[in-house]
């Protein structure tokens, strides 16, 4: 080791002492100065000491800074100089950990009190990384605007175009580090952001230069946390990332507390199958529908079985935790390695599952009952939970194909099943943040698609009995399967609207105003959106564009979007929707509860389509209303996502934003909202929209909607209501689903010796 000095005269009239330390590794020299409080110190280069080179920028003091590139061909000296930090100082191209300095704060507890730094590194200067003051400049584009030569009047899409995608336009790459939120832990994570997947050899130099710009701290750990987007290329390349000595983690390492989605007790065979496999496990026999699931990311749709265990979280407001709640399901999140372990040593015994949370804390409990129970006595306990029949309104005949959604009530659920009465709460109570124009088609179009005759002297609805009506619950799941998407190709394929339909709703459409653009066509039954029964993402909604199906060929592209090179015509899009009533899970869930297929039926919700790249935010709210000691106390749960990301069909790997607020009386001005769990969508837990203004706007919706909701069933003491809304551009947020929450009978869990 060969130890040199250069001292200088600097800015501020005091020496900076730079120890130069040549190393015979080829990463090259490293540089530290002592701490010159106050002070810019900047780093640089000559090869002649006439032309100097700018290598770094860092706050008061340089840490073991490393020149791996040697300042260019034929760079033989270094210098430092300081000045009194500005206004302008406001990054550095080095960041301790254990300091606050350019880090945001997080908010609310658990995992979104993680604190982080944003992070930019030009691919031309590849190993200079620019930590801008992340409370400044919450947003990449805003430091590069502000700070980088060249960038101060891009526009946000050329900027993405150069950032969050691996092709020959990339000029940069962007992301973050984080720190863990319990501040007894010493660790430090780096994540790096993506539209696509980056190329696993690409992100391990990326990484590997940004860890090397942490000043190095004793008893700090660096993990690299992969994003959804880079999950799977990470996951195939872990011997690259190894190689290299990076560890790899997820988010979920600093979640300190199991989640309870959905309380309740389950007794069942407890069977462990991975996400990717649930559909192949009930079809071979390795899953049965009395099995409670252990499963690694909860998927869009799950089957009702016995009850569900995770071990990553999941979303609180996904269709399955609602589904799981309707019926009152054990559903959670199990965290950490003694639980987990716990759970793992059970795999293929009997179990009693009892899922509850008291004050805010989620308890597991899991009792081995193998051999324990009689199956006179195992019997008994299944019964318990049965429960009666499932109380519905059966479909009945309005007297026309459509009727204007503005005039809607929950009495038309027998005409327009339960979305689409309920829309009406909607129209009424807040016209111009709800979906219009809109209609709905109602159940007399549905009885007539399947009476129309299919050959051989039977009708679609002959056709389909004959085929499922041999199935009892609980059926073979495997054959089921074969006969359900049949029957889906028969409604999607063989099936068809008559020209007389075509016409009469082509007219229907026209005069509400519903043409031009891609139409939404939502499911509607009179299964779903009840006080007894939500039958949360048991049926598709699909989107179609009139003029494809009034032009005069069948040839793409679509003349609602250009991009589509096929056409997208309405009559396809209705035919999908109604295919969709034969869903596994939705055939599965009359099954059990012996619902009479005659009973029941498909009607539609439509209106315009917001496209993917319009919506800012979308998400799932909850208000439950206690009116019980004479006061009117309200409780609101938000659950959101950055853009179209789905929250209630969501990526196992993504986690949903929540925040929440309580309140007293019908002004929500007084509610106190918190961020419980931040996006893993969104940088450095950055709320998903503004902060408070679109949250106390989306609140204040909610309770409009919540009080034309008691108005209209006035002798309500409580109730729980479920929005889904969205944020779109250019930032209005709007409401498109109202629905009420069941609230099933709970019953204590068994006593098993």
């Amino acid at each position: 080791m060969l130890t040199g000095m250069l001292v200088l005269p600097v800015l501020a009239q005091t020496p900076a002492e730079l120890r130069l330390h040549v190393s015979l590794a080829p990463a090259g020299p490293s540089f530290d100065t002592p701490m010159l409080a106050g002070q810019r110190l900047l780093l640089e280069c000559s090869d002649d000491l006439r032309t100097w080179t700018e290598l770094a920028r860092v706050h008061e003091r340089l840490q073991a800074y490393g020149d791996w590139a040697g300042g260019g061909p034929g760079a033989s000296f270094y210098r430092v100089q300081a000045a009194p930090l500005g206004a302008s100082d406001d990054w550095s191209n080095q960041v301790r950990a254990s300091s606050g300095f350019l880090f945001t704060p997080g908010t609310g507890g658990g995992v979104g009190a993680t604190a982080s730094v944003k992070w930019l590194l030009l691919l031309h200067e590849p190993d200079r990384v620019y930590f801008q003051d992340s409370v400044k400049y919450p947003y990449h584009l805003q430091f590069a605007r502000a700070r980088l030569p060249g960038y101060g009047a891009m526009g946000a899409i050329e900027f993405y175009a150069q950032s969050l995608y691996a092709n020959d336009a990339q000029r940069m790459v962007v992301g973050s580090v984080l720190r863990a939120p319990d501040p007894q832990v010493r660790e430090l994570a780096i994540e790096v952001t993506g539209a696509q997947a980056f190329p696993a050899n690409r992100i391990v130099d990326w990484i590997d230069t940004v860890r090397r710009r942490l000043v190095p701290e004793l008893g700090w750990r660096v993990f690299y946390m992969p994003s959804m987007e880079q999950r799977a290329e990470t996951e195939a390349s872990r011997a690259l990332f190894a190689a290299r000595g990076i560890e790899v983690a997820a988010l979920e390492r600093w979640a300190t507390a199991n989640a309870c989605y959905s309380a309740g007790w389950a007794l069942g065979r407890l069977v462990w199958v991975p996400s990717t496999e649930i559909p192949a496990a009930l079809g071979d026999g390795r899953l049965e529908l009395s099995d409670i699931l252990v499963t690694d990311r909860v998927p869009a749709e799950l089957p009702v079985l016995a009850g569900y265990v995770c071990l990553e979280p999941a979303t609180p407001n996904s269709h399955v935790a609602l589904l799981a709640r309707s019926v009152l399901l054990p559903f959670a999140y199990a965290n950490g390695a003694g639980l987990q372990a716990e759970i793992a040593s059970l795999y293929d015994r009997e179990v009693l599952l009892v899922v509850d949370e008291t004050n805010g804390v989620c308890h597991i409990g899991l009792q081995d009952t193998t051999g324990l129970l009689t199956p006179e006595r195992r019997e008994e306990i299944l019964a318990s939970k049965r429960g009666g029949p499932l109380d519905i309104t059966p479909k009945a005949t309005r007297g026309s194909l459509t009727v204007p959604a503005d005039e809607l009530t929950p009495a038309d659920v027998c005409f327009v099943g339960g979305k689409a009465a309920n829309f009406g709460f909607l129209r009424r109570s807040l016209p111009e943040v709800s979906p219009h124009p809109a209609i709905a088609v109602t159940f007399d179009l549905w009885d007539a698609y399947l009476a129309q005759p299919l050959g051989r002297g039977q009708t679609l609805r002959q056709l389909i009995d004959s085929r499922l009506a041999p199935h009892t619950y609980p059926p073979n799941v495997l054959t089921l399967r074969l006969d359900l998407a049949a029957v889906r190709a028969t409604i999607e394929d063989a099936a068809d609207f008559t020209a007389a339909q075509q016409v009469e709703i082509v007219t229907a459409l026209r005069n509400a105003g519903l043409g031009g653009a891609r139409i939404r066509f939502r499911s509607s039954t009179n299964l779903e959106d009840s006080e007894t029964f939500s039958g949360a993402g048991l049926y598709d909604s699909y989107s179609g564009c009139l003029e494809d199906d009034l032009d005069d060929d069948q040839a793409g592209p679509s003349r609602c979007d250009s991009t589509e090179s096929r056409e997208r015509g309405v009559f396809r899009a209705m035919r999908k929707v109604y295919a969709s009533f034969y869903n596994e899970n939705a055939f599965l869930e009359r099954l059990r509860h012996g619902i009479h297929e005659d009973d029941a039926g498909m009607a539609l919700l439509v209106h315009f389509s917001v496209p993917d790249e319009f919506e800012l935010a979308n998400g799932v709210a909850t208000l439950a209303v206690d009116k019980r000691d004479g006061a009117r106390n309200a409780a609101v749960r938000i659950v959101s996502q950055l853009g179209a990301t789905s929250v209630t069909n969501p990526d196992g790997s993504v986690r949903s934003e929540v925040v929440s607020a309580s309140y007293s009386g019908a002004d929500t001005a007084t509610a106190a909202l918190r961020l419980d769990e931040a996006s893993t969508l969104t940088q450095d837990s950055a709320p998903v929209m503004r902060w408070e203004t679109d949250y106390r706007t989306l609140l204040a919706q909610l309770n409009t909607a919540a009080l034309a909701y008691e108005a209209y069933y006035p002798a309500q003491t409580s109730c729980e209501l479920d929005f889904e809304y969205k944020r779109v551009v250019p930032g209005e947020i709007g409401l498109k689903q109202i629905r009420a929450v069941p609230h099933p009978i709970r019953t204590p869990p068994p006593t098993i010796p």
